[in-house]
């Protein structure tokens, strides 16, 4: 094998993902700002530098970054390193973006790259940190059907649920849709079991029926067990980073002028989370900002009742203390 293979995003999923490439017996050219990453990728037995440095070296370039408006950069950083480079007969070279970015800047990139003879993959991950370092990282591809078999065993190296979904883009878009209902799942539970307590219910207990029930999702599963019971909220995922997603698939309502609101609440709550907890705030502290306002009783009006923050209330069901009745 001994394929050369680019890495530029080497953060909290791009280093662990790397190492994996480099077990499974592939070469790893790595760059990134951080350079305690890098040291650490060379400690590894990878190679590092600059674009220009290695991209006449490398069959592919695995990115790995934070935001679409960055892999665009990249991606002409890419074509002008190939372009200034000496070789006239350049073999052909495919770039494979797993980080979370726009289908529509996807599908730009694809067609802008195609006259360099560089083939674009769209191939976002699933599973967080612990599963970046596993290797078990669900993976879905969107691009032609022949790129993505010939980046099929190299994607193998890093994740076990391995899917082409659909044309260039569809596996940004089907990301981007993920996070978001991973955010809603999360959202909803946290209000959910928060109530339950205020009834007296223990949360612990509440979360074990409920996964033995059809209320049950991957945040009542495998996030309230892991860092929100456990009060440790260290999944690895920020709440930057999920905002981010939510965001773009509120954008992807929007453009295709679906008739719903729910993205634009998530996101917005997502949004007062983000601007009220620290900034580098685990994404499964939404728990904490829940607690905040969920059963909060609020300002007192001019009759001297209290009324519940964000929506207004018949007075059928606000009891004189302000406390809706159920």
């Amino acid at each position: 094998m001994n394929e050369n293979i680019g890495f530029i995003g080497l953060g909290k999923m791009g280093l662990p993902m790397a190492m994996n490439l480099l077990k499974n017996g592939y070469y790893v050219f790595g760059s990134d700002v951080n350079e305690n990453a890098l040291i650490e990728l060379q400690a590894l037995g990878g190679k590092t530098g600059g674009v220009k440095d290695w991209i006449d070296k490398v069959k592919y370039v695995v990115l790995m970054l934070p935001s679409s408006v960055i892999v665009n950069k990249v991606v002409e950083e890419i074509i002008d390193a190939r372009s200034s480079s000496t070789p006239k007969d350049q073999d052909s070279l495919i770039i494979i973006d797993m980080s979370s970015s726009y289908p529509a800047d996807t599908r730009e990139n694809s067609s802008k790259l195609e006259p360099y003879n560089i083939g674009f993959v769209d191939a976002p991950v699933s599973g967080g940190v612990k599963k970046a370092v596993d290797g078990t990282l669900t993976i879905m591809a969107g691009g032609s059907a022949e790129q993505f078999e010939q980046c099929k065993r190299l994607l193998e190296s890093m994740g076990t649920s391995i899917t082409l979904v659909g044309p260039s883009g569809s596996g940004h878009l089907i990301k981007s849709i993920n996070n978001y209902l991973s955010a809603t799942h999360l959202l909803a539970s946290c209000e959910a079991v928060q109530l339950l307590e205020n009834f007296g219910v223990v949360p612990e207990k509440a979360v074990n029926v409920i996964n033995q029930s059809t209320g049950r999702s991957g945040s009542t599963e495998y996030k309230f067990p892991s860092f929100i019971l456990t009060e440790t909220y260290n999944s690895g995922f920020s709440l930057e980073l999920i905002k981010k997603d939510i965001g773009m698939a509120n954008q992807l309502f929007k453009d295709a002028d679906a008739a719903t609101s729910l993205p634009q609440i998530v996101f917005q709550k997502f949004s007062e989370a983000s601007n009220a907890l620290d900034k580098d705030a685990d994404h499964t502290e939404i728990n904490k900002f829940v607690s905040s306002y969920l059963l909060k009783r609020g300002i007192l009006n001019e009759e001297n009742e209290e009324i519940v923050p964000g929506g207004s209330c018949s007075g059928n069901d606000v009891h004189p203390r302000g406390v809706r009745q159920f």
